[in-house]
């Protein structure tokens, strides 16, 4: 008896894994799926009626989809025209002497700006150009300190829960209060040199791989870079590696432009503690936060990312920003108990967001006076960023407009259908983790499931 009833319950149980499976296998079909886990949440705006939902509550890495989060969240608390704003002055005073000798340092006060120097903006590129203009227009030849960079924010740099082999690559640059030109430098390994990086020590091994790699502890200064055969005794070769300290960087690089310029300036500053400024000699003001979300998204940017997340609390930890990333959707009504957060960017493995509450964000969004800002961040299937070569050849170009996010056995987008007008008629999540096929197979399936829905 005891046996009959076991054998029936285990039959219960084959039964619910084998359902389980058949649904899963409904919406996406890949190799080894029935070990994957698959969330999908589809859901019409105008009607509020839900087409598929599969795993919709439960929390999933959702990798670099946790922008769209952190986008919203910058875009609705701090407006779409923020600016940062990053004041360079001089501190101490004019010589009696000699009225063109300056007594003091040239002190750049960090915002946290994560576009000083970025190639993203033309109006970034040249951030010392309107510098030396300044001193130069207060008729200043000579300054008897140095460049100084006032960063107070807290607990910069890469975040202990990214993962060690990515704190070396550009996607992984710490963000700091100053950041410069992406905080990633040029490096030339076979001649143990970077640009301008003298503080980041150069080590090489060997490797019989094909390709290099790039290793960096956190806080360390020193690269590790492991050079392929095809690579070895090429004094010309030069890779892209994360800066540590991106200030440094930047001071010794001002100072010999205003040399250049024809204005003395020494390598050590005169000030103690925090300098502070008598005299303006430039404000720099960085894109408006409606651009910068947009080059984020597009691109997937883990530092504007970084940085659009300490915009919320400058004041505040990294810690103080997710609290009231998270305390400001709970406000709006949305169930944030799915929500395990570290990081603006997606980059961390350790995020967790649920279908749900992805996409009750975008339905917020979508309903928002901010709709049109937010949903032409998304990249296009088929047309631009991250989603170029999805569904270029389908019905779904043009008309699927999502962020995408992958890491190691993570594949996931979140976004809209459009209608012929670009407004949004769908919100769409779907997050797969832990598959172990090619990941074009993943995202094949996912765009078959969109073509086979929205057809």
């Amino acid at each position: 008896m005891i046996l009959k009833t076991f054998s029936r319950q285990f039959a219960t149980i084959i039964a619910v894994v084998t359902a389980l499976n058949v649904a899963a296998s409904e919406n996406l079909s890949f190799e080894n799926h029935e070990s994957t886990t698959v969330g999908i949440f589809v859901k019409e705006i105008a009607t509020g009626k839900v087409l598929v939902q599969e795993n919709a509550m439960l929390s999933l890495t959702p990798a670099s989809v946790t922008k769209t989060v952190t986008s919203a969240t910058a875009l609705l608390n701090l407006g779409t025209d923020f600016r940062f704003a990053t004041t360079v002055a001089l501190s101490g005073k004019r010589s009696t002497a000699n009225p063109q000798r300056w007594e003091g340092d040239l002190v750049i006060y960090a915002s946290g700006d994560p576009t000083i120097g970025s190639n993203e903006f033309d109006s970034t590129k040249y951030f010392s150009t309107p510098i030396i203009e300044g001193v130069k227009r207060l008729n200043i030849t000579e300054i008897t300190g140095g460049v100084v960079v006032v960063d107070t924010l807290r607990d910069a740099g890469p975040l202990p829960t990214w993962e060690c082999e990515d704190i070396a690559w550009p996607y992984g640059a710490g963000f700091f209060g100053f950041n410069y030109c992406g905080n990633v430098v040029k490096v030339y390994p076979n001649r143990g040199i970077t640009e301008q990086a003298t503080h980041l020590k150069i080590v090489t091994s060997p490797t019989d791989e094909r390709s290099y790699d790039v290793l960096r502890g956190i806080n360390s200064n020193e690269l590790l870079v492991k050079v392929p055969a095809n690579q070895r005794g090429k004094t010309t070769w030069a890779i892209n590696a994360t800066n540590p300290d991106p200030a440094y960087t930047y001071t010794k690089a001002l100072a010999q432009k205003l040399r250049n310029a024809g204005i003395k300036i020494n390598e050590k500053p005169v000030s103690e503690g925090v300098p502070e400024a008598t005299t303006v000699v430039h404000i720099s003001y960085s894109p408006t936060a409606a651009e910068i979300c947009h080059s984020l998204m597009k691109r997937s940017d883990n530092l504007f990312a970084e940085g659009m997340l300490r915009a919320i609390d400058p004041e505040g930890s990294r810690k103080d920003c997710l609290k009231a990333l998270k305390d400001f959707w709970k406000d709006k009504g949305l169930r944030t108990s799915s929500i395990i957060m570290h990081d603006g960017s997606g980059l961390t493995r350790s995020n967790r967001f649920s279908p749900v509450f992805l996409a009750a964000l975008l339905e917020h969004m979508a309903k928002s006076p901010l709709a049109d800002t937010y949903v032409q961040c998304f990249p296009l299937a088929g047309i631009d960023g991250t989603l170029k070569n999805f569904g270029s050849r389908t019905i779904l170009r043009g008309r699927i407009a999502l962020k995408t996010g992958s890491l190691s056995s993570v594949q996931t987008y979140a976004g809209y259908h459009l209608d012929a007008d670009h407004k949004p008629t769908h919100v769409i999540v779907v997050m797969v983790n832990g598959f172990t096929c090619p990941r074009r197979q993943v995202q094949a399936a996912i765009e078959k499931f969109l073509i086979d829905l929205f057809k």
